[in-house]
This record gives C-alpha cells, structure tokens and sequence, in this order.
C-alpha cells in the first residue's frame, strides 16, 4: 500500500457532505472485482484488505479521540488501484492527528494507540483557535439568499445574468466567478474565484441580500464547498474537461463532483438543471431539492415528463421562453426581446437565459423582474466581457468568446457559421489551458477543421498549467492534421492571431476567438 495524499476538505465534498479527511492510497494487494456502485465514488466495502485495514485503524483512532460514532467510509477511486478511506471532522488539530497515525500504517509502521491516546488529551486540554475549525460556512452563520452555479460551460454568464436581475430588481448582490468577486456591480477581488475563497468572500459580506457563487470542478475537489448548504443550485451542462486531474478521469465522475451543489440544495430549496443534458440527470436523481428542469427543446423527453406531473419547467416555445407549472404555460419573453441570444442564434446563450431566469424566479424574483433583467442583460464587453462579445470591422465580425473546450468550441462554430454569409469564410483562432488531457487538445484541432474554413492555433503564456508552449502547439497541430484538410497557421498569442486574421479576413468573414487572456485588448482593436 503507497500513501497518494490526505486531504483537508472544509466542507461538503466528492464523498460526504461535510468537511471531511480524505486519505488516498494505492493498493499493492489483491483488489476485489469491481462492483459498480449507485454512483461514482460511491463507498463500498469491496476494498482490499489493506485498505479495510486501513480504515479499521483510522476507526480506532476516532474512538480513541472520544469520536467512536464518526462514520468511516472506504471509496474506490476512478485510478486504478486507487482507494480513499475518509472521515468527517470538526477539529483540525485532532484531524490531523488521526490523519498523522494513518500514514504511519499505510506506510507500514505499527500505530500506538495509547500514544496517540496521550497526543489528544493533550490537544483537548488546549482552547481551540479559530484556524482549528473548518472554512466551513454554516447556516446559521449565512444570512443571504444563496444561488449556486457549476456545470462545465455557461457558469459565468448564468452567475452574470442572474447577478444583473437581482440588481436590476434593486437588491444588494454579490457574485463570484471565473472573472473575479463583485459586490453590487464593484470588483473587490479580480482573478478566478469561482473556488471557496471568492465564495466566502460573498458569503461572508453583512450588505449582501443575494449570494450567487460559481462553484468549479478544482475547488470542490481540492477543498470542498465552503457553505453547509444553498438555497438554489444551477447545474448548466457536463462535458469532458478538466479530466485526469485530482482522479476524476470520467464525465460521470465529473458530474458527481460537481453535483455536490445540488446535494446541498435545502429540501425546501431548487435544483436548476440542463433537462437536454441525461449525465446533468442522473447525476441528480436522487437530490432531496425540488427540480427545476429547463430545456431549449419543449419535446425533451425529461422535460416533458416532469412537467407532464406538474413540475416546474422553462423552455422555448415558438420562439418565446416560456414557464411551465402545473403543466400551465406562461409567456416569459420572446428570444428577439432577450439581447444575449441573439434573436435565439446563440443557443447555448439560450440555455444560459433559461438557466438564470429559471433560478431567480426559484429565488424568489418575479417574471416582471425577470423579464425585466432578461431585455437589458447585452453580450458586450462591459456586462458580459469575453462571452459572446461581436465585433464588426470593415465587413468583418469577430467573435470573443471563453469557449474553453470541445463542447464550447462547437457551441462558438455554430454560432459563428450562423451568422456568416453564404460567399465569407468562418475563421477559427483555438487554443485552451494546459490542464487538458492530450485527447482533448488534439480533439479542439480537429473539431476546428470540421467547423472553419481557416484555423489558426494560438500559444500561451499564462494559461501553460504544467505544459510547454511546444507541447500545447503539438497537440493542437495533430488535431488539425487529422481533421477535414483546411489552410491554417500559428500564432504567438490571442491577441497576434486576432491582429494575422484581421489582415487576412476579407468583408463578410467571421474570425470565432477561443479568448481566455487578451480579451479587454482585443475589444480595444475595434474601439
């Protein structure tokens, strides 16, 4: 048995839903046939000897620390060989004293429980410090209407959306993102917070009424989430990204991590979710919350059968987002009346408005204010930068777009061919962050082949996570190579590859930009 890590997560998690001790290793002896649990990551007892060993030990300990009632599970991880066993805990200092002793067994020394006796008496005869608590935000500690978004793509724009309703209603809001933390409409932190820090940030803040925090893949995994509970969760989407990292290697595993926002949805509270989307599905079925479900298709199958029994729903109908409850339909505003898609163009910018306005009026908001905050939400960079923001030039439209996968590229493509006259050219400027497995970089490439009639991979300095510029440029080439034989090129950064395909672009071609760093500098090429 080789120690992998233990892991301090302050709060609801992959595993249980509050913070938790995950100590991680790899079996070197005989692993049981697999049993395919109710979800991944489930717990199970069909571990090696070893590591029911293990948890055995890590059980002993907490009796020793006066904690003989704490659950102890073991959980077969998605790498192979790979087994968690984990523990709640509400003390840091004991945590890690129980967390101490069980790398010693794994590592193969012999634990005294009489020593690790004497070790906890003398840390519960000290006064614990603040620090020796979890990050964890309880309820009784938050006073603001929380909303939860995750999902792969579209989490920013839904945070935005709903943030600029709740504003235009007149409410104090604050928000936190992949772009930074704002309170009422003012940065107070700037960089990726869409982790634990920028939500307790909001969280944490006496002036806010309404709380909304985009909740990522990393911080869940690496931290856990930093509230007890929420309101109302949105879940827009899954899709492969992200994977091979903290030992998620599936999208089903991916949608149970990220799912954990739904899990924490009050009983009484909303579950948001992508009904056109069955991973988002059965990801959820079990959730205590009540189910929102939305779907830019009206004939979705989940969609159909949960407002069939009289369940609330949000779709599009004949051109109109329109409420479903108690299988009664209400008008909500026509597509050509909500600015971000575009006419009902931008289809995923159709899923985002009726994911946002599906979560207010779960909120609390009502369809005035709804409606309200729908018509004057715009795609330009000042409201909504780097998402969906168009430029024209000359005859030229360019395209600034997050588009940061597979799923988002095609999404952007899409797009971009829709608005492209039958005589221009749509071309594609594609380049992602390093923390992608080598599938998917190869896979933008080709996918970009299938969509442009031109590509050019940009590198990247800022967003390399591990990788080299060589590398990342490879990967994209060979996806190229292997896709439909069209021209392309490379390019030092965004910013030069929007500056080579303005110069090569003729009047009624469209330029789709992955745009993850310069984005402010490339709405300044058109001011």
């Amino acid at each position: 048995m080789e120690l992998v890590e233990v892991r301090e997560l302050e709060g609801p998690n992959l595993f249980l839903l509050e913070p938790s001790i995950k100590i991680e290793v790899r079996s070197t002896g005989v692993v049981p046939p697999a049993a395919l649990g109710p979800h991944p990551f489930a717990p199970s007892n069909d571990v090696p000897d070893e590591v029911r060993a293990l948890a055995e030990v890590v059980r002993d300990a907490l009796v020793v620390a006066g904690s003989a009632d704490v659950p102890v599970v073991t959980v077969p991880m998605e790498t192979e060989r790979h087994y968690a066993v984990v523990y709640p805990w509400t003390d840091r200092r004991i945590a890690r004293a129980i967390a101490r002793a069980a790398k010693r067994f794994a590592s193969g020394e012999t634990v005294d429980l009489q020593q690790l006796n004497t070790e906890i008496t003398q840390i519960k005869h000290k006064p614990m410090e603040a620090d020796d608590h979890p990050v964890l935000i309880p309820d009784e500690r938050r006073s603001a209407l929380t909303i939860a978004v995750t999902g792969t793509n579209g989490k920013t724009t839904t945070t935005r959306l709903l943030a600029h309703i709740f504003r235009t209603a007149g409410l104090d809001v604050g928000w936190s993102s992949s772009s930074g933390v704002y309170i009422n409409d003012v940065e107070v932190l700037s960089g990726d917070y869409s982790g634990p820090r920028g939500a307790e940030r909001v969280l944490t803040d006496p002036d806010v009424d309404v709380a909304i925090t985009e909740t990522a893949r990393g911080g869940i995994l690496l931290r856990g989430v930093v509230c007890q509970s929420v309101d109302v969760s949105v879940f827009t989407n899954i899709s492969p990204d992200h994977l091979d990292l903290q030992g998620v290697h599936t999208v089903e595993g991916l949608a149970w991590a990220k799912g954990v926002v739904t899990r924490i949805t009050r009983p009484e509270g909303y579950a948001v979710l992508n009904a056109s989307d069955p991973i988002v599905m059965n990801a959820t079925r079990n959730i205590a919350a009540t189910k929102f479900l939305i779907s830019r298709d009206p004939q979705s199958s989940e969609l159909n059968t949960h407002g069939v029994s009289g369940g609330l729903a949000m779709t599009v109908i004949d051109g109109v987002m329109t409420l479903i409850e108690t299988g009664i339909p209400t008008p909500v505003l026509p597509l050509t009346e909500i600015p971000i898609t575009l006419g009902g163009a931008a289809g995923f910018m159709v899923e985002n408005a009726l994911l946002a306005a599906a979560a207010a009026l779960a909120a609390g908001a009502t369809l005035a204010q709804v409606r309200d905050g729908l018509h004057t939400f715009q795609n330009t960079p000042q409201m909504n930068p780097g998402r969906l923001n168009v430029f024209e030039q000359d005859g030229r439209k360019v395209i600034v777009d997050f588009a940061h996968n597979e799923a988002g590229l095609e999404a952007l493509l899409e797009f971009g061919r829709s608005i492209c006259p039958a005589n221009g050219r749509l071309i594609a400027i594609i380049g992602t962050a390093g923390d992608r497995n080598d599938s998917s970089l190869i896979e933008i490439g080709r996918i970009a082949t299938i969509g442009a009639d031109l590509v050019i991979a940009k590198s990247t300095t800022r967003y390399l996570r591990g990788r080299t510029p060589e590398d990342l440029m490879n990967r994209y080439l060979a996806g190229i190579r292997s896709g439909r034989d069209v021209p392309y090129e490379t390019s030092d950064n965004e910013l030069t590859a929007v500056q080579r395909a303005l110069e090569i672009a003729k009047p009624g071609d469209v330029i789709a930009v992955m745009a993850h760093e310069y984005y402010a500098e490339i709405g300044a090429l058109f001011d």
